[in-house]
């Protein structure tokens, strides 16, 4: 069994990143931010973590810790 950050770096060379950082704990996630070396990216690309689980942040989510909401249950509702 790997270490959280071997695994959120694993999911995101299978989706053709190449890296990760740690970026910042947001309610019960911990937030990488993905890249691709050598590229000029407009848009940032958050993966969250939640215990085992491990998925790309919505736009919602990524507005909501962007702009620095603490509640998570104030994000609206797709």
């Amino acid at each position: 069994m790997g270490t959280i950050i071997m695994k959120v770096r694993e999911f995101a060379t299978n989706e053709g990143l190449t890296d990760v950082h740690f970026h910042k704990k947001w309610h019960r996630f911990d937030v990488y931010t993905a890249y691709k070396k050598g590229e000029d990216m407009d848009d940032p690309i958050y993966i969250l973590i939640d215990g085992d689980h491990i998925r790309y942040a919505s736009p919602a989510e990524t507005n909501r810790f962007e702009e620095g909401h603490q509640v998570y249950n104030d994000l609206p509702s797709d």
